[in-house]
């Protein structure tokens, strides 16, 4: 009898070439995220700093504190502690939310995913053998938009779960509540989860915040953490906001096998970094950086109106290019690492070939010669 063949697993390449190359080069405008806070500056008192070294380092609560989740949730209108489990990072939000979807759903196998996206969830899903449908961000009119009657052809009866990124990942573009809808409305008709990674809500350029997929349809799963509107990465907490307390118990469970839980310390800060005053100040800080760096940015790219074509992000520390060289874009990136020492995301990393992403959540002193550093590459070209 012959054994099945063994499917090897395909390596994340955007997470790859950051991990391999951003501690190496210079200038890294590879993060999507502003520039970290560091701890002093999160703990700004000599009591939260004294409460800090005096926690014992076990384990935590392997779900997130309770204080945490409330923390959470609280952000969430109607969910309770009991709807929250909070993670290692978004990315493990995802992943659990991936794992559970293809374990408990086995009749329901077809996935739909948004592209251009942060590429987690649908490596995750083409990784465990899945023929994943993509739907896309098209560019119109001067915005990024989804294409909602490509979204209608494609999903089915069969389609277990269709996932997107709002505000998105590369574009910084924010999906309008109607369209929001639309998606939720098709999957409801379809009997689909939805899927909602919203990590970038909260680092808007405008006051408004982006609409959230929340409290529109009760299949929705949505992940997030402190790693980008918050810039506290380094925490490493992320959390899914699930329908109901069941959907959170079951989610537990796959947890038990990954992770186990959440760092001691880590639970801790993020809970004070989710008090509402301090959220406040957080998220400030964050369009503050956003607004004075996009300004930065814009100047620079309109410096180079023969080499790139772009739309404005609406929120996040990102913007994706078409650019307009005779390199293809992953060939441009790897040169401009090497003979530069410039780190940047080829559009080929978010299956859109062509477009550049660029972060711009730097301190101003490291983005600028950076910048300059691609306009040299850029005229060597000619």
């Amino acid at each position: 009898m012959l054994e099945p063949p063994i499917m090897k697993l395909k390596r994340f390449e955007l997470e790859r070439m950051q991990s391999e190359n951003e501690h190496q080069v210079e200038f890294n405008l590879s993060e999507s995220g502003v520039e970290p806070l560091k701890i002093r500056e999160l703990l700004d008192t000599p009591e939260w700093r004294e409460q800090l070294l005096n926690i014992q380092l076990g384990y935590s609560q392997t779900n997130g504190t309770v204080p945490l989740r409330k923390a959470i949730s609280h952000y969430y209108p109607g969910t309770t502690a009991d709807h929250i489990m909070a993670t290692n990072g978004g990315a493990e939000a995802n992943f659990i939310i991936s794992w559970w979807l293809f374990q408990e759903f086995p009749d329901k196998r077809d996935f739909v995913f948004m592209v251009p996206n942060y590429m987690q969830i649908g490596g995750i899903w083409r990784n465990m053998g899945i023929d994943v449908k993509n739907f896309n961000l098209r560019m119109a009119e001067g915005k990024w938009a989804p294409d909602i009657e490509q979204l209608k052809s494609i999903v089915t009866k069969k389609t277990g779960a269709i996932a997107i990124c709002n505000p998105n990942n590369p574009t910084g573009a924010i999906i309008s509540a109607s369209d929001l809808k639309a998606i939720a409305d098709i999957a409801e008709d379809n009997d689909a989860w939805l899927v909602a990674d919203e990590i970038y809500r909260g680092a808007e350029l405008q006051p408004e915040k982006a609409p959230s997929i929340h409290g529109i349809y009760e299949k929705t799963l949505i992940t997030s953490s402190l790693s980008k509107a918050y810039g506290l990465p380094g925490l490493r907490i992320g959390w899914a906001v699930c329908p109901n307390e069941q959907v959170a118990k079951e989610l537990w469970t796959y947890s038990d096998y990954t992770t186990i839980s959440p760092s001691t310390a880590s639970d801790w800060m993020a809970t004070l970094a989710l008090d509402p005053k301090v959220q406040a100040k957080i998220e400030a800080r964050t369009r503050d950086v956003i607004q004075n760096n996009w300004g930065i940015m814009k100047k620079w790219l309109d410096s180079h109106p023969d080499v790139f074509e772009y739309v404005a992000p609406e929120a996040a520390a990102i913007c994706f290019i078409k650019q307009k060289t005779d390199m293809t874009s992953y060939d441009f990136v790897v040169r401009l690492m090497k003979e530069k020492s410039v780190l940047i995301s080829p559009g080929e990393h978010f299956e859109v070939p062509g477009y550049l992403r660029i972060g711009f959540g730097t301190e101003p002193k490291h983005l600028e010669p950076a910048l300059a550093r691609i306009s040299e590459l850029l005229d060597e070209i000619g």
